[in-house]
C-alpha cells in the first residue's frame, strides 16, 4: 500500500482536515471501493478525503447513457479527475463545516443568540438543539440523506473556486471542464438512481442516489433552461432521455440556486427545524406522473435501460518460500467463486474476524 499524503501540515497538526491518496494491491469484496472510511481516523484526527488511486484513476470505457455523444466524450475523460475534486470537497469542507446551535448542560446556547438571525424570517433564532440531542436523534430517517445532500451541495458550490482548482493542479481550460462534468456527472446521477426508487413504497432505497435526484430537482427548478431533460427516441427505437445542461449558465443559474437551497439546508439543520427541513427534503424528493418532468414515468425508461451491475474479481497473495505470490482469476462466474475459496482457507475466519472486530472497538465505544 502506498500512502501519499497531501494535507497542511499545520491543519494536520492540529487534527482539522486529512487528504490522502493510497493505492492498494487487492480489494477481498465483488466491486471495487473508491476510498475507505477509516473511522479511527475519524474520531481521533477530524475529517478526512482518503482515495484509492489505482483505483479512482481507472477511466470508464462504455460511454453512459442520457448524453449527446460530446458529453458522453466529456464524462469518459474527465470523470475521475472531476470525481477526485469533488469527492476531496465533500468530505473536507461538505461534511467537515456546519455548525449545530445547542444548548449546553448549564443552559446557555453555543452561539451569540441576540445577534444571530435566521435569514428566512430575519429573526432571532428561536430553535436549536437541546441538551443531549443529536442530528441523528432529531432528523431520523432522513438524516443520512439529507446531511449527504448538504455535502454534495458544498462540492457544487465551491467546486469552481479558482484556488480551490489550483490545489488540485487544475487551471484555464481544463479546470472548466472539470467543473462541467462534476455538474453534469452529478445531474445524469440523478437520473441513474431512479432505479433504486421504489414507487410501492414511495421511498428511496439509497440515500446518494436520493441526494443526487433532490438537486436534480432543485436545478430543474431553477429555469431558465439551464438544464433539460427530454424524452426521445433512441438510435435502437425504445423510448429514451436526454439530458443536456447550459454550461455557460453554470455560474449565473447554477450556483445561485444551489447556494440558496444549501443556506436552506444548513438553516435547517443547525436550528434542529426538522419539520421545515422534512417538508422542503420530501418536496424535492417525490418522483410524479403529471408534471413537467414526469420522473416517474422516466424511471420505466430508466429500468428498462438499466445495465447489468459489473462484479469484480479480484486477486488474492500468498505467501511462499518466504516470498509473496500473486494470483489472479479468469474475469468469470468460476474465477469470483474460486478467488472466494481461496481467500478463506481458515476454518476459523469467523474466529479471526470477532478478533479484529474486538480490537477496533474501543475507537467507537
Amino acid at each position: 500500500m502506498k500512502d501519499k499524503q497531501t494535507d497542511n501540515d499545520e491543519n494536520s497538526k492540529n487534527g482539522d482536515v486529512s487528504d490522502a491518496e493510497e493505492c492498494v494491491l487487492s480489494l477481498q469484496m465483488s466491486l471495487t471501493q473508491l476510498g475507505e472510511i477509516y473511522n479511527e481516523v475519524r474520531e481521533k484526527e477530524g475529517f478526512k478525503n482518503v482515495s484509492l488511486g489505482n483505483v479512482i484513476s481507472v477511466k470508464p470505457t462504455e460511454p453512459p447513457n442520457y448524453l449527446s455523444k460530446a458529453d458522453q466524450d466529456i464524462i469518459l475523460q474527465y470523470i475521475n479527475l472531476a470525481f477526485e475534486l469533488k469527492v476531496g470537497l465533500h468530505e473536507l469542507l461538505g461534511h467537515g463545516s456546519g455548525k449545530l446551535f445547542k444548548k449546553e448542560k448549564d443552559g446557555s446556547l453555543n452561539f451569540d443568540a441576540p445577534n444571530v438571525l435566521n435569514f428566512e424570517t430575519n429573526k432571532q433564532v428561536s430553535s436549536w438543539y437541546e441538551d443531549g440531542e443529536t442530528y441523528d436523534a432529531v432528523f431520523g430517517s432522513i438524516g443520512s440523506s439529507y446531511e449527504e445532500c448538504r455535502a454534495e451541495c458544498v462540492a457544487l458550490y465551491l467546486g469552481d473556486v479558482p484556488e480551490i482548482l489550483k490545489i488540485f493542479v487544475y487551471e484555464g481550460e481544463e479546470a472548466e471542464v472539470i467543473v462541467y462534468t462534476i455538474w453534469l456527472s452529478m445531474l445524469l446521477s440523478g437520473i441513474e438512481g431512479l432505479q433504486v426508487y421504489n414507487p410501492k413504497t414511495e421511498s428511496w432505497l439509497q440515500a446518494h442516489a436520493q441526494v443526487r435526484y433532490v438537486i436534480l430537482q432543485v436545478l430543474l427548478e431553477c429555469g431558465e433552461d439551464f438544464v433539460k431533460v427530454e424524452k426521445i427516441e433512441g438510435t435502437d427505437g425504445n423510448p429514451d432521455l436526454l439530458l443536456s445542461m447550459d454550461r455557460s449558465k453554470i455560474g449565473s443559474v447554477g450556483k445561485p440556486a444551489i447556494g440558496k437551497f444549501l443556506g436552506k439546508l444548513q438553516l435547517y439543520r443547525a436550528t434542529a427545524d426538522i419539520a421545515s427541513a422534512k417538508e422542503m427534503y420530501d418536496k424535492y424528493s417525490a418522483v410524479k406522473s403529471g408534471t413537467k418532468y414526469p420522473f416517474l414515468d422516466y424511471r420505466e425508461i430508466v429500468i428498462a435501460r438499466k445495465k447489468p451491475r459489473r462484479l469484480f474479481v479480484q486477486t488474492n497473495t500468498f505467501a511462499e518460500n518466504g516470498k509473496v505470490n500473486l494470483k489472479t482469476y479468469e474475469p468469470s462466474a468460476d474465477g469470483m467463486i474460486q478467488s472466494w475459496v481461496d481467500r478463506f482457507q481458515e476454518e476459523n475466519t469467523d474466529d479471526i474476524l470477532e478478533e479484529l472486530w474486538a480490537k477496533d472497538k474501543h475507537h467507537f465505544s
